[in-house]
């Protein structure tokens, strides 16, 4: 902890602003991520014609690469990051389950910074992908009363709301996708699906997210945003529904990465607003020891059930593990990036 505030006070001193959609940028270089290297996120609606076309070209890429992993249910490069979010929901250590490590714990905001660079390497590494990546402002959609007006939602995009009984999607860059991870823990052929809802636009506006931007620590805007069916984290991937609303399969839907690069960027944005504590500010259970507490199971001793800057995360070697401390600034040379607005 000692040497990332250290560094972070370094880099402080150095600090570059530049003009981005007529605001100021303060950017955190540090180690190798400097102003000539560092990549823009860019909201959908952002992005050029050809920027999109790439973007959709490179996913559907991944769907097409053959699995690189033995985890359960493979069949695909994309099943294989599928199969990484739902096999850290169902874990076991100490020859017991310990239910997920990846959600409703301290880990989750670092690890699904994590996974989304993850998929980002992929895309760049086995599909050739150039161009930046994306996020979806649901705050500005919420807030103007409608989740769907993106044409990210299009037809030319990553197509509309299911249809059917099953609520298939039958247009868009995805359309006619059959799945094989999933439903929940099962391994089975289904449709790719959505189910559009609008129950839970009150969570996902700017008067929800301001309630969880007040916080100062760490785990109360962690709890905020992403831990309760009132968060704007799990308001996206209901709203979305079909298999975004399903914890174990979500990933299967390209939209996961989009939701979930937003959730990173709000969570950047409130680091960076106090980032002389916040870039380290981590906290909360690591693990789920309520489990353990109820069936009366006795850890070793060398267990920490907290997490840590020291909390080793992975992708099942899709890429190295790292630790927490690795991610927590977006632009600390790990990571290299930053949102257009």
């Amino acid at each position: 902890m000692h040497s990332l505030i250290t560094n972070l006070l370094l880099a402080a001193g150095s600090v570059q602003a530049v003009s981005t959609n007529s605001t100021e940028t303060t950017f955190y270089f540090n180690g190798t991520c400097t102003a000539d290297n560092i990549r823009v996120r860019k909201e959908w609606r952002n992005l050029t014609p050809s920027e999109k076309e790439a973007y959709l070209t490179a996913e559907k890429c991944l769907f097409n690469l053959p699995a690189n992993t033995t985890l359960d249910g493979v069949t695909s490069r994309w099943s294989d990051l599928q199969a990484v979010h739902r096999t850290l929901q169902n874990m076991t250590s100490y020859g017991v389950y310990v239910a997920d490590i990846v959600h409703n714990v301290g880990q989750f905001l670092p690890w699904h910074r994590y996974y989304m660079h993850t998929h980002e390497t992929l895309l760049r590494t086995e599909c050739n992908y150039t161009g930046p990546m994306s996020w979806w402002n649901e705050e500005a959609d919420a807030n103007a009363g409608d989740l769907f007006r993106s044409e990210m939602w299009s037809a030319e995009s990553f197509g509309g709301n299911g249809t059917g009984p099953d609520a298939c999607l039958v247009d868009g860059a995805f359309a006619n996708t059959t799945m094989h991870i999933g439903p929940g823990l099962t391994n089975t052929e289904y449709c790719l699906d959505r189910a559009w809802t609008s129950d839970y636009i009150e969570y996902m506006g700017t008067e929800k997210l301001d309630t969880c931007r007040i916080h100062n620590d760490y785990f109360s805007f962690f709890n905020c945003m992403v831990d309760f069916n009132t968060s704007p984290h799990v308001a996206g991937h209901n709203s979305s529904g079909g298999i975004m609303s399903d914890i174990y399969s979500s990933a299967g839907d390209p939209m996961f990465f989009m939701h979930h690069n937003y959730i990173d960027r709000v969570w950047w944005k409130w680091q960076t607003a106090n980032a002389s504590s916040r870039l380290s500010d981590m906290s909360g259970n690591a693990w789920n020891y309520t489990f353990f507490e109820e069936n009366d199971i006795t850890l070793p001793a060398s267990v920490n059930l907290n997490t840590t800057l020291d909390y080793v995360l992975t992708t099942f070697d899709i890429l190295p593990d790292i630790k927490v401390e690795e991610v927590m600034n977006a632009q600390g040379g790990y990571l290299c990036y930053e949102y257009d607005y």
